[in-house]
């Protein structure tokens, strides 16, 4: 479910097309995706069993610092969700 939502996400806020976004989104995602185990593996091996946790922690506040510095793109997500209505829940 998260993934259709990043994906989402992704091509709504791009000014490129559809196609484009998600090939980008994509190949972005997999190029820290496919070496991730073999890096996390190494650094435990090589440093501390503590060291891929902490590589993982720094990479999330990195990315939570350059969400909020650059926000202003994630607008046009504020018009997907005024587009969808909730349906009433059945009594």
């Amino acid at each position: 479910m998260n993934n259709t939502a990043f994906t989402e996400a992704a091509m709504e806020v791009s000014a490129h097309p559809r196609p484009v976004a998600s090939a980008g989104y994509n190949f972005v995602r997999w190029t820290g995706g496919a070496p991730a185990p073999f890096a996390a593996t190494r650094l435990a091996g090589e440093l501390s069993d503590a060291v891929p946790y902490l590589v993982g922690a720094a990479s999330c506040l990195v990315a939570t610092a350059l969400l909020a510095a650059r926000r202003h793109h994630l607008g046009a997500l504020a018009r997907v969700d005024a587009d969808v209505r909730p349906e009433p829940a059945p009594a």
